[in-house]
C-alpha cells in the first residue's frame, strides 16, 4: 500500500492506544522517510510539561483512579496547548508534522483541520484499524500498560468516530489494516522551482502574439523545426498570466505556452482571466465578458476549420493546463528563496503554499469592493510586503515598471496599446517591445489615467 504525503500540512495519525502509532513513525524515521523533527507525540509533551512519564490507573480504588484522570487530564491540557502552538508554527512555516495522539474525539480532529485551513496547508489522516483483539494482546506486553478497560473503551469509541473522520474534511484519508509493507511517497513543492540558466518573467501578453513572438526572438529564443522556441543557453520563460482574452490571438498564445510548458521550456501561473477561461472551457456557467468573449469567437473559427472533435480536444487539453496552474511560482537561486512570480499581489505569509484563498489573493490581488463604476478598488497589498524576496507581478496596467517595496510590476498594458514587458533575472534586466496598436477597443484605457498614488 502506497501513502502520498504532502510536501507540508498535518499528518494526523489515528488510533487508540497500541494501534502502533509510534511505532510506525519510528520505522519512517529509520527508513527515512521522515525527520524525527517532525513527530509530535502527545506522551513525548505530557513528559515535557510535567515530568511524569505514566499515570497508572489500573487496579485503583475509585477515589485514586478518579484523582489520578483528572491529573491526567490537567496534564493532558497543557501539553495539547503546547503541542498546538508548535504545530501552527510548524504550519507557518510550511513544514510536515506528524500528530502523535489517538485522535478519537471529533473535536480535536477539527481543531487541527481549522489549524490547516488557517494556515493555508494540507491535512491529511492515517486511520490504522488494528482488531481490538490485537489491542489487548499489544497492551499485556508493554513496559507500562493501559489496561484493558481503557483500550476497550478507547476502541468503543474508535469504532463510533470512524464513520465520521471519513466524512470530515481532510485532503486525504488513509484506512491502514497493516503497516508492515506500507510504501510511503513523499511529495516535493511544485512551485519551488531553481532558475537553472535563468528566467525570463513576461508580462501580461492578453493575445497580442505578434509582440510576443517578437519579444521571444528579441530575448534569443530559436523556433526549431517542431515549431518551439528554445534559447541557446538553456533559459526559460514564465508567464505571469492573462495569456488571453482582449487582444486578437488568444488560442494561439494559449496553445504556445501549452506546448513549451508540456517539453518543460517555459512555466505559467493562474490569473483572473485564465480561471475564467478553464471554468468557461470546463463547461461551467460564466460570463465572458472584459474580452473573454473573444476566446469564444476564436474557438468558434477553430472548429468551423477544424472540426468539432479537434476543436473539443483542444478545449480538454487547455482547460487541464489552466485548471492546474499554481497561484505563484518560488525561484530559488542557489538554494535560496530569491525571487516570486504572482499574478496579481501576494501576502508574505503565502508564498510557498497553495490554498483556495491564497489563489484567489493572487488572481485578484487585495480589493476593497467596486467603485461606481463597477471597477475593483484595489488595494496597495505591496505595501505590507517586508521579506527580501523580489515580488514580480501584473495584473493592474501601468505606463512602465513599477518599483516599489521590493515588488515589481511588469504589465506595461500591451493590448491597451503599451509595450509587453521582461523582466530577465538574476540579470535583473527590463526588455521591452511596443505594442502595434491598441486592440481592446476599450474607451476607458488604464494606461491613460491619472493616478493619485505617490510611491517611494
Amino acid at each position: 500500500m502506497q501513502l502520498i504525503l504532502p510536501h507540508a500540512g498535518i499528518v494526523l495519525v489515528i488510533g487508540p492506544s497500541n494501534s502502533g502509532k509510534s511505532t510506525l513513525l519510528k520505522n519512517m524515521v529509520e527508513k527515512k522517510n521522515i525527520l524525527s523533527s517532525e513527530i509530535i507525540s502527545s506522551d513525548v509533551f505530557r513528559v515535557l510539561v510535567s515530568d511524569i512519564e505514566f499515570i497508572n490507573l489500573c487496579d485503583r480504588q475509585k477515589d485514586e483512579e478518579d484523582n489520578l484522570t483528572d491529573e491526567y487530564n490537567s496534564i493532558s491540557k497543557e501539553a495539547f496547548d503546547v503541542m498546538d502552538s508548535a504545530i501552527e508554527a510548524r504550519c507557518r512555516l510550511n513544514k510536515l508534522t506528524f500528530v502523535d495522539a489517538t485522535h478519537l474525539h471529533c473535536d480535536g480532529r477539527k481543531r487541527y483541520i481549522s489549524l490547516a485551513r488557517k494556515n493555508n496547508v494540507q491535512i491529511v489522516s492515517i486511520v490504522l484499524e488494528i482488531p481490538e483483539e490485537k489491542l489487548l494482546i499489544r497492551d499485556r506486553q508493554r513496559k507500562n500498560p493501559r489496561g484493558e478497560r481503557r483500550i476497550k473503551e478507547q476502541y468503543q469509541i474508535f469504532k463510533r468516530e470512524k464513520s465520521l473522520i471519513i466524512k470530515e474534511e481532510y485532503d486525504s484519508i488513509h484506512l491502514v489494516k497493516e503497516t508492515k509493507n506500507l510504501e510511503f511517497i513523499r511529495l516535493t513543492n511544485p512551485i519551488i522551482k531553481d532558475i537553472q540558466q535563468g528566467i525570463d518573467v513576461i508580462g501580461d501578453i492578453h493575445g497580442c502574439y505578434e509582440e510576443l513572438i517578437l519579444m521571444l526572438e528579441k530575448l534569443g529564443y530559436k523556433k526549431n523545426e517542431t515549431g518551439l522556441y528554445i534559447h541557446p543557453d538553456g533559459r526559460k520563460f514564465v508567464s505571469i498570466g492573462d495569456v488571453m482574452s482582449r487582444g486578437p490571438h488568444s488560442l494561439k498564445t494559449m496553445i504556445l505556452f501549452y506546448e513549451h510548458v508540456q517539453m518543460d521550456l517555459a512555466y505559467m501561473i493562474d490569473s483572473n482571466h485564465g480561471w475564467k477561461i478553464a471554468r468557461w472551457l470546463d463547461g461551467r456557467t460564466v460570463t465572458l465578458k472584459h474580452g473573454d468573449e473573444r476566446v469564444e469567437e476564436e474557438f468558434k473559427v477553430f472548429e468551423k476549420e477544424s472540426g468539432a472533435v479537434k476543436a473539443l480536444e483542444l478545449k480538454h487539453k487547455l482547460k487541464e493546463f489552466f485548471l492546474s496552474a499554481p497561484s505563484h511560482y518560488v525561484f530559488m537561486k542557489n538554494g535560496i528563496q530569491s525571487l516570486i512570480c504572482t499574478h496579481a499581489g501576494i501576502k508574505d505569509d503565502f508564498i510557498g503554499k497553495q490554498s483556495q484563498a491564497i489563489s484567489d489573493f493572487c488572481r485578484f490581488g487585495d480589493t476593497d469592493g467596486f467603485d461606481e463604476t463597477g471597477k475593483p478598488v484595489r488595494k496597495d497589498w505591496f505595501i505590507s510586503h517586508n521579506k527580501s524576496s523580489l515580488i514580480v507581478w501584473g495584473h493592474d496596467p501601468k505606463p512602465r515598471p513599477l518599483l516599489v517595496n521590493n515588488t515589481i510590476n511588469i504589465d506595461q498594458g500591451v493590448v491597451f496599446g503599451g509595450a509587453l514587458t521582461v523582466y530577465r533575472y538574476p540579470e535583473e534586466e527590463f526588455v521591452s517591445v511596443k505594442s502595434k496598436k491598441d486592440y481592446s477597443g476599450s474607451i476607458d484605457n488604464p494606461l491613460e489615467r491619472k493616478s493619485s498614488q505617490v510611491y517611494p
